[in-house]
């Protein structure tokens, strides 16, 4: 099989060299490495053009003429690349020498899944002490492993391109969208093993909480977010869930060849039917308090909350700012 790596650099000069010199360590090198830069100010290019000269697999560097904006140059970064299977590479990671040996070796026992995904050790920006892993911290929130969605820790195979771009800006990242939709369709294979070493710190594009390095439990879902206006995620989730219809909706012959069947449908039916309980629960919590108890009660009797977290929603919705 041939494999590429994607890669989107901006100004990432202080980390890229542990992560391209981690490239070169892997027990199974790449076939192509494949780099979009975003217009950086730093001495990024020129990293990249003296690794360019000592890796001994090809390395492709493209300047973007104006900045895209980190989706779309992934998006462009992905576009380019030749290989069977794709992974994706941030700029201030460092891979594990096994990762790409380990995930080609899934793709080929798995010859029905899209999307690998394997787990990260969470790390200080020194990479000296490490916490523990994604998964870890899904975990210890009491999330389904499912909620792991890191780009940087993703892996597709190249039909998959056909289905996820272009990918829309206005669903905030490039992760979600490229490993929600095969959730949605059970084409993505969550592999347990770190294969790589996740750098906190400052200018991280993520903040999510399950890349924390600090201890965690289900208690600090509630202290992280607390009882929070909740309007801005919910019209996002609205936005989003549209976005996920009519894609589902116009790569469905896709994603049948690609062996979804009937769960383009079923996934489209029951998007279609979350779509009106998001919009009532943001039309309620956008009403003072006082006025929100009999529309609420209203929604509890329809079975509104069974979208959500049932009683534990109820009374969220009914403290919220």
């Amino acid at each position: 099989m041939k494999i590429s790596i994607a890669m989107a650099t901006y100004n990432g000069s202080r980390y890229l060299p542990e992560q391209l010199d981690s490239f070169l360590r892997q027990t199974r090198q790449p076939d192509e490495l494949v780099v979009c830069d975003d217009c950086s100010q730093d001495g990024t290019v020129a990293i990249l053009a003296d690794f360019q000269k000592r890796a001994s697999f090809p390395v492709l560097i493209y300047r973007n003429e104006k900045n895209l904006g980190f989706i779309k140059n992934f998006e462009r970064a992905l576009s380019l690349c030749t290989g069977e299977i794709i992974f994706l590479s941030d700029q201030d990671d460092v891979w594990l020498e096994n990762k790409l040996e380990t995930i080609e070796k899934t793709f080929l026992a798995h010859p029905e899944k899209m999307i690998v995904t394997n787990d990260q050790r969470i790390a200080s920006q020194d990479l000296q002490s490490s916490t523990g892993t994604t998964l870890d911290n899904i975990r210890a929130l009491g999330l389904e492993k499912s909620y792991m969605k890191a780009g940087c820790c993703t892996a597709i195979r190249k039909p998959w391109l056909e289905v996820v771009l272009p990918i829309p800006v206005e669903i905030g990242t490039h992760d979600a969208w490229i490993n929600r939709i095969g959730d949605f369709c059970k084409l993505r294979l969550i592999v347990e093993q770190p294969l790589q070493i996740y750098r906190r710190h400052e200018k991280n594009t993520s903040h999510s909480l399950t890349s924390s390095t600090g201890r965690l439990s289900r208690l600090s879902k509630l202290t992280h977010y607390g009882i929070q206006d909740a309007r801005s995620g919910w019209k996002h989730q609205i936005i989003a869930t549209n976005l996920y219809i009519s894609r589902l909706k116009k790569r469905t012959r896709q994603l049948k060849a690609l062996g979804a069947d009937e769960l383009v449908e079923q996934t489209i039916a029951a998007l279609q039917g979350k779509l009106p309980a998001l919009e009532r629960r943001l039309e309620i919590a956008s009403r003072p308090r006082w006025r929100r108890p009999p529309d609420l009660l209203r929604f509890w009797l329809s079975g509104g909350y069974r979208n959500f977290a049932g009683w534990k929603s109820a009374l969220k919705d009914m403290v919220r700012p």
